[in-house]
Parts: structure tokens; C-alpha cells; sequence
């Protein structure tokens, strides 16, 4: 029951975080975004039979690991690490507890290497919009916030190469994502190549 309630804490915690501390501008990375990897880790979770305490710590770096984003663009991940360290132990988790999410929470940082089955769920999570019947909006909102976050300005010819070379790159690294998502992601650089 005391892990239920703390992931309840961190959602709690973390949607006012983000309301109260996100940029204006963040049209990909944001509480919607947030709350869409905690919905895929729950998903990639089930499907990798992760115990209820395991499912724990992945909902909680799913909820952690953007937070960072309040404050810096680029190196994100570390401020997420900081925020969800201080929440942690503020609720009384030990060293061990912390250390297993903020690991997750730093094996999302791009490029992807997680070492574990817990940071390979929540690193699917975190790409699981590539195979999303959506991904088209989610890529468009990624863009849109590149421009103003990065200065980085995109024809539409060079931004469908670049979505169909991470597409195409990407791996996912749980077996729910190597064959369920992948074959999404499939799907959607099959949308790409006739857009």
C-alpha cells in the first residue's frame, strides 16, 4: 500500500512541478508527454512481468524524468535526477530505492544504453510515441518546440528525412518493444515514405 501511495505522491508532486515550472514553448515535453510515459511503462511493465514494487520504480522514473526540463534544455536528465533524489528522500526511500529509479531516470539520456530490464522498460516509454498511430501530431509538436527551444528550423522535406532516420535508427530493447511497438514504428515509417 506505502508504494501505491508514494507513486500517487510523485503524480501529485509532479503535476503541479511541471504547471507551476515548465517554459512557455514546450509543445512536446510536457505534463501531457509526462503522463504518456507513465501510461507506456505501466503498459511495457505488465508485458514484461515486472513485480508490483518493480512497476513502482518505473512509474516513478516516469514521472521523474523530464522534470529537469523546468530548468535547462539541453542535460535535462540531471536536473530530473536532483528533483526525483529530493522528492525520494524526502519521503524517507533509501539510498538503494533512489538510486534504482534516478538510474532509469539516467539511461533515458539520448544516446539510449540501459543496463537493466527496469531502465529498458523505461526507456521504451520514453520512445513509445515512435510507434504510435499519433506519432505524426507527436512529431509535429517536437518540431514546433526545436524551433523555439533550438532555434532550429526544419522544411518539411528535412523534417521527414530526419523523422525517418530516427525511426529507422532506433531501437527498441524490452521484447514487448522489439516486436509489439516495433512493428508500429514500422507502420509509421511506411506513413512517412508515402507522405
Amino acid at each position: 500500500m506505502a508504494f501505491i501511495s508514494l507513486v500517487k505522491k510523485a503524480e501529485a508532486y509532479v503535476t503541479t512541478f511541471i504547471t507551476n515550472n515548465l517554459p512557455a514553448n514546450m509543445h512536446f515535453h510536457n505534463l501531457q508527454h509526462t503522463q504518456y510515459v507513465v501510461n507506456a511503462a505501466t503498459e511495457i511493465g505488465l508485458r514484461s512481468n515486472l513485480t508490483k514494487q518493480e512497476m513502482v520504480t518505473v512509474k516513478l522514473a516516469a514521472w521523474f524524468h523530464d522534470t529537469g526540463y523546468c530548468f535547462a534544455y539541453s542535460g535535462h536528465e540531471d536536473g530530473s535526477i536532483a528533483i526525483a533524489a529530493t522528492f525520494l528522500s524526502q519521503q524517507k526511500c533509501n539510498d538503494e530505492q533512489i538510486n534504482i529509479v534516478t538510474n532509469c531516470i539516467a539511461a533515458t539520456r539520448i544516446p539510449q544504453n540501459p543496463k537493466t530490464l527496469l531502465q529498458r522498460v523505461i526507456c521504451d516509454a520514453d520512445m513509445h510515441h515512435l510507434s504510435d498511430k499519433e506519432y505524426l501530431i507527436y512529431a509535429t509538436r517536437l518540431r514546433k518546440e526545436w524551433e523555439f527551444k533550438l532555434n532550429k528550423k526544419y522544411t518539411a522535406a528535412e523534417w521527414q528525412e530526419d523523422s525517418l532516420n530516427l525511426l529507422i535508427k532506433h531501437q527498441y530493447f524490452t521484447d514487448y518493444g522489439k516486436s509489439v511497438l516495433q512493428q508500429g514504428k514500422l507502420n509509421n515509417i511506411d506513413k512517412l515514405l508515402t507522405l
